[in-house]
């Protein structure tokens, strides 16, 4: 063996090439990886190459201060990541938490996201304060055809415009809130002609009907794959879904096209075995060709209650052996 194999104090870092380097610190928070440019002077401008950004104000006690190590890194020169290199290069990856910390100003926040667009951004994660859906999301954002997923959390969507994602494929929403039009969820979905994996959680849109709201949703999501919701979705205000009767509910004479070939797995968060939910998930389980996993996670409840669960849904599988589903409740 080579005594470079031998000696332990050998710095097997440093014979790395500069690409995996950066690799390694795209799975740093910013703030971290910009900390390693102390290290050496061969150090010092590799952060700037990372195309993964990763924000978080509670890393800091001011907002004021958040704001300014964001625009060092996305605007000022020559620290800016985004000016200090070729115009080409496209941002991977963004991700902002803002906790509206004293100071918090959605301004700051808008010109943040505004630079990322204008790099492309492939990867948007934005997670604003849990506590009020003040923050309104940038117009900007509705025509970055680059997106491949969108994730966002407590805010609010204008949805008079139209939405432009052709290269969407993943999509989670939490604690949102659609404005402007009643149908503000579908025309985003519609805004989004590949999107395989949904994941909706306390969505606060407007329908007389929630079940029939959640089959309209799949039939603006053709490709399908994933489907996760929690809970159920605010229909007026309210989540009282037990008021559906079984009279009310009559299978719809077109399935969804994600149903006849896509879908493969889907996720009933938070089930509590009304009405709704049970028609619901009846109707995925009889007309999803291709499901191979549906997860009920079902709210806390008596183990005879959760049996009787188990059996109403088990006998809504007549797919055979070509259906296998797993069925997992947990408390």
């Amino acid at each position: 063996m080579s005594s470079e194999h031998l000696n332990p104090t050998v710095d097997r870092i440093r014979v790395l090439p500069d690409s995996v380097i950066c690799h390694i610190l795209s799975f740093l928070p910013t703030k971290q990886s910009a900390t390693t440019s102390i290290l050496s002077k061969r150090w010092n401008p590799l952060w700037l190459s990372v195309l993964t950004l990763d924000f978080d104000d509670q890393n800091l006690r001011e907002f004021a201060t958040f704001r300014h190590f964001v625009y060092s890194v996305i605007r000022d020169p020559p620290l800016s990541v985004i000016t200090s290199r070729n115009n080409t290069q496209t941002i991977q990856s963004f991700l902002l938490k803002c906790d509206f910390s004293s100071g918090f100003d959605p301004h700051d926040v808008n010109r943040f996201i505004h630079a990322v667009v204008q790099r492309g951004v492939q990867y948007l994660n934005l997670e604003m304060s849990p506590f009020k859906l003040s923050f309104k999301l940038p117009l900007c954002v509705f025509s970055c055809s680059n997106l491949t997923a969108l994730k966002l959390k407590a805010l609010t969507i204008d949805c008079s415009s139209d939405f432009n994602f052709p290269l969407l494929k993943t999509l989670h929403l939490d604690t949102i809130l659609f404005d402007g039009v009643h149908d503000g969820f579908l025309r985003l979905l519609n805004g989004c002609p590949i999107l395989e994996d949904l994941e909706a959680k306390d969505l606060l849109v407007h329908s007389s009907s929630l079940l029939c709201y959640q089959i309209e949703v799949l039939q603006h999501c053709p490709k399908l794959q994933n489907l996760t919701i929690h809970e159920v979705l605010f229909v007026d205000g309210s989540r009282d879904g037990n008021g559906i009767k079984d009279i009310d509910w009559m299978d719809q004479p077109i399935v969804p096209e994600c149903l006849s070939s896509q879908l493969k797995t889907c996720s009933l968060i938070g089930y509590k075995g009304m009405n709704c939910d049970f028609h619901f998930a009846k109707y995925i389980l009889k007309n999803a060709k291709e499901l191979q996993t549906m997860t009920i996670n079902a709210s806390p409840v008596d183990i005879n209650i959760k049996l009787q669960m188990l059996i109403k849904l088990s006998l809504c599988c007549v797919q055979g052996d070509q259906l296998h589903v797993k069925f997992h409740f947990i408390d």
